[in-house]
């Protein structure tokens, strides 16, 4: 009679078990979400004796200095406030040539900085426009002592107010030979950032010759190493394909890796690939590590995101597992126990 008592409970426990199992991991599956819920300026350069109305394009001696002349209007109703920050051209991840920011000398084997060296980005400046009003206005820009290879690319970027995230840009091409000078890919690091609250990852190339390039196919991939990647319960290996249009010499060719909505896990990272440009060929190869801060940077700064809990549910798992071996070894010894006493 106890031995049918003992097999009864059992099977009550495994069913129980069983169907605590189940429902953990439809809870798992599908985890709750929680959901956070310069158009009247414009900017023309004055140019002379040229068919290109829309930037500078200067062939300047060392030491030499030149007057670049423009014509800002205000269509607004009022008066507005117009600051004018002198920029290094720099490439985007989309493949286009930005004016957004003032890039130091030596970066990306920079010699001479526009923005720092050139124009000198210490002499921004602000001007006043009233409403409907047309002002003229001269910047000058020095040219170094040195001789220099190659192109200068940079800008000057105007945008009303304080409120930079509109901006109109006039690009500033600076060459004492005229004669075109390539591009050289080099893989320089891989870095994690929030872009538009979302995840990413960047393999980040470097055109670290004073170049203008064109017309550059990138492949990449990324793929994380760790014990989790191992089984292939972790992150999949990502993979970009981009086409660049153009790419601004000694400039970061950031490589985008959307993470849609993972978020990024610290560890070491494997970058491969390769580029193209006409008939030249690069191949690229380094390890990489993300930092724990860094991941949690990036996270805290992105929004919507899932995390992935297979380890947790391994491990309910595992432990249920565990804890039926030890309720049914537990009631075997019991059963014989009891088997025991009823033959005497």
């Amino acid at each position: 009679m106890k031995i049918n008592q003992y097999l009864a409970l059992k099977r009550i426990l495994t069913i129980n078990i069983l169907g605590f199992l189940l429902m953990l991991g439809i809870l798992i599956i599908n985890p709750t979400q929680t959901y956070a819920d310069i158009s009247s300026l414009t900017v023309t350069p004055l140019i002379e004796n040229s068919d290109v109305t829309n930037k500078f394009q200067l062939i300047v001696k060392p030491g030499e200095s030149r007057v670049l002349k423009f014509s800002i209007t205000n269509f607004d109703n009022s008066s507005q406030t117009v600051t004018i920050q002198p920029t290094n051209a720099t490439t985007s991840s989309t493949g286009q040539i930005i004016y957004e920011r003032p890039v130091p000398r030596g970066e990306n084997d920079l010699k001479y900085s526009f923005a720092g060296d050139i124009a000198d980005a210490r002499n921004q400046k602000t001007i006043k426009i009233k409403s409907q009003e047309t002002k003229d206005i001269a910047l000058r820009i020095n040219i170094p002592n040195e001789r220099f290879s190659g192109l200068i690319l940079g800008g000057y970027r105007f945008f009303e107010g304080g409120d930079s995230s509109q901006a109109v840009s006039v690009p500033v091409y600076i060459t004492e030979t005229n004669k075109a000078v390539g591009g050289v890919l080099i893989l320089k690091g891989l870095s994690a950032a929030a872009t538009n609250q979302q995840p990413y990852l960047y393999a980040n190339l470097s055109n670290n010759q004073p170049g203008l390039m064109k017309n550059v196919s990138v492949h990449m991939t990324v793929e994380r190493k760790g014990i989790a990647e191992f089984f292939h319960l972790g992150l999949k290996p990502l993979q970009a394909d981009q086409e660049y249009k153009n790419i601004a010499p000694n400039s970061t060719v950031p490589v985008a890796f959307n993470q849609k909505q993972t978020p990024i896990k610290a560890g070491t990272y494997v970058v491969n690939g390769s580029a193209t440009s006409g008939k030249t060929h690069w191949k690229f190869s380094g390890k990489y590590h993300i930092s724990k801060q860094q991941a949690d940077k990036v996270n805290k700064s992105s929004r919507n995101l899932i995390y992935d809990k297979t380890w947790i549910f391994l491990l309910v798992i595992l432990g249920v597992v565990l804890l039926i071996v030890i309720i049914l070894t537990s009631l075997h010894f019991q059963s014989k126990k009891a088997a025991r006493g009823n033959s005497k």
